[in-house]
């Protein structure tokens, strides 16, 4: 499901992202420093803001995924 108001193809994150999976077991799974590496040359514009939520829902999924989850502040 796309974001609200926002093109339903990803310019860059999901196309960065996609390969590599949320299975903590497998090989090429998703860590914290993939998704810094991907988030390290977006600038907070107009133009990246659907690029940054995409980028935190797919952090979000690792979080949960991994259960590191501690909540938005822990």
């Amino acid at each position: 499901m796309p974001l609200p108001d926002a093109p339903s193809k990803s310019p860059r994150v999901y196309k960065i992202l996609k390969v590599k999976t949320l299975d903590a077991e497998a090989p090429n799974s998703l860590s914290q420093t993939d998704i810094a590496n991907v988030g390290d040359p977006i600038s907070v514009e107009m133009l990246n803001e659907d690029e940054l939520r995409r980028l935190v829902l797919v952090n979000l999924a690792r979080l949960t995924v991994k259960q590191e989850w501690d909540g938005l502040l822990g």
